[in-house]
């Protein structure tokens, strides 16, 4: 009976809900300098920000990609209206991090719907579902993947303090343009997938919450909506 699966589903992530709510915790505070006081970017620090990098010093409507599909600046708390110049800066790195973390998280989410590890712990092809269980029966990698997160935000934050918002000063393959226009043109496609990621991913674990299966899964079965089909939570 799908309504009962579905009963047991549910009640298996409220069962659970302690463990995920602790390992996403854990996340948040080994990212936790992702939102360090914007004054790390404080004084000459600032004066990094060059035109290639998108200069800040006339306010949000300069920066590349804030006007994006709108028409215009999108701000309607007034964030960046209130922002000073290195508040401006932190909103851009805080972004583009975030951004670029969600296009290999959402791409993480397909790929872990069709390609598992051999082991049997990380066997589980959903995503919260597997988070659960990795947590339940292996804790010790979720303390190796957080350290490894720790480790990689102090580098990273360690480079920004004299960079651009952004610029980590890693380019292994030599990507980055060297004039300025298709510099530009490179950021701003960054900008709009990781803009799209984020909303992706958010939307990937909500629809495993609200259907109890995988991306993937819910496409191979058939499955376009939560609402009235029999298979989600409604």
């Amino acid at each position: 009976n799908m309504s009962v699966s579905c009963r047991k589903y549910i009640h298996f992530k409220i069962s659970m809900a302690p463990q995920v709510l602790t390992t996403v915790l854990l996340s948040i505070f080994a990212s936790a300098t992702a939102f360090v006081a914007p004054s790390s970017f404080a004084g000459a620090r600032v004066a990094h920000v060059t035109a290639s990098s998108s200069s800040l010093s006339m306010g949000a409507e300069n920066i590349v990609g804030a006007s994006t599909e709108t028409g215009g600046v999108w701000d309607p708390a007034n964030l960046a209206g209130k922002a000073s110049e290195e508040t401006l800066a932190w909103y851009r790195s805080a972004e583009l991090k975030h951004g670029r973390v969600c296009m290999l998280a959402a791409a993480g989410f397909l790929v872990q719907g069709a390609y598992q590890l051999p082991d049997p712990v990380f066997q589980n092809a959903k995503p919260l579902d597997a988070l659960a269980q990795v947590f339940a029966e292996r804790p010790g990698a979720v303390y190796q993947i957080l350290l490894g997160i720790s480790a990689i935000e102090v580098l990273g934050s360690s480079i920004q303090k004299y960079t651009a918002p952004g610029d980590l000063k890693f380019d292994p393959l030599g990507i980055a343009p060297k004039d300025a226009d298709e510099f530009e043109e490179l950021q701003l496609k960054e900008l709009k997938n990781g803009r799209l990621a984020m909303v992706a991913t958010a939307g990937f674990f909500i629809q495993e919450i609200l259907t109890g299966q995988g991306a993937l899964e819910q496409l191979t079965s058939g499955h376009f909506s939560p609402f009235g089909d029999g298979q989600g939570a409604f």
